[in-house]
């Protein structure tokens, strides 16, 4: 599937960050600047990149078409979106 890192090591290090936020108010979680998907992003990179250091982008989809692409960095090419 093309990972370079196993999917198990991503899941373990995202299935906190997912339980703190699954069915829970966002306003709620400490250091979130807002609640919109841009800052939710961003809140999300904060947590998971010291365990993911090779973690650079974050897509976060509110519906389907509709989000946001958070890159900590990029390196080549993008196609908008």
């Amino acid at each position: 599937m093309g990972w370079t890192i196993d999917f198990g090591d991503v899941k373990s290090v995202f299935d906190p960050v997912f339980k703190s936020i699954d069915h829970h108010l966002l306003n709620e979680l400490p250091d979130l600047v807002d609640g919109d998907a841009a800052s939710l992003a961003h809140w999300i990179l904060r947590r998971t990149k010291p365990d993911l250091p090779a973690l650079y982008r974050i897509d976060l989809h509110e519906t389907p078409g509709t989000g946001v692409l958070l890159a900590d960095s990029i390196g080549g090419p993008t196609m908008p979106v």
